[in-house]
């Protein structure tokens, strides 16, 4: 069976996006592939005293993120009972997450909508839109709803996304 493809960046729209892969990988039998895209904002006003020290730092605490989103993705997968493959992506988060579809011959993608104005989806960019446009597959895209961690419940021993 052809897997989902999840897109996720540990935003609360993602973590309705998850929610959605989830359920559709199940009742699919599909298996989901997790993309995650490491991106550093590098500062561009110079060079100074301890811009490499600066740079390294940031790298490192968006590689950390990247993998703890990769893993409680996987862990949220694992508990429904779908087979998960998680991916660390660097690069270009629209371009990334079209690669790992079409590497992976996916069946849809799945992706979290910020939900942004048209004002700050100009300023930032809009990666579920791009995907959109360039994908090879299908594309659910999932607005985000009320902020909930992707943990297992300790009181009803389930995932929550």
């Amino acid at each position: 069976m052809k897997p989902i493809v999840l897109a996720t960046d540990g935003s609360p729209s993602a973590a309705e996006a998850t929610l959605h892969a989830i359920e559709l990988a199940s009742a699919l039998n599909a298996p989901i592939v997790a993309v995650a895209v490491e991106q550093v904002a590098v500062p561009s006003y110079g060079y100074y005293y301890g811009y490499p020290d600066l740079v390294a730092e940031m790298t490192k605490v968006e590689k950390a993120h990247v993998d703890e989103t990769l893993a409680q993705v996987t862990a949220a997968a694992t508990e429904a009972g779908v087979p998960c493959e998680a991916v660390h992506a660097t690069g270009s988060a629209a371009e990334e997450i079209c690669i790992a579809a079409k590497n992976h011959d996916a069946q849809m993608i799945v992706i979290g909508a910020h939900g942004w104005g048209s004002f700050r989806r100009l300023w930032h960019g809009s990666v579920s839109m791009t995907v959109l446009h360039e994908a090879h597959c299908p594309v659910l895209v999932v607005h985000g709803g009320l902020e909930r961690p992707l943990e297992p419940s300790a009181a009803r021993g389930e995932a929550l996304i």
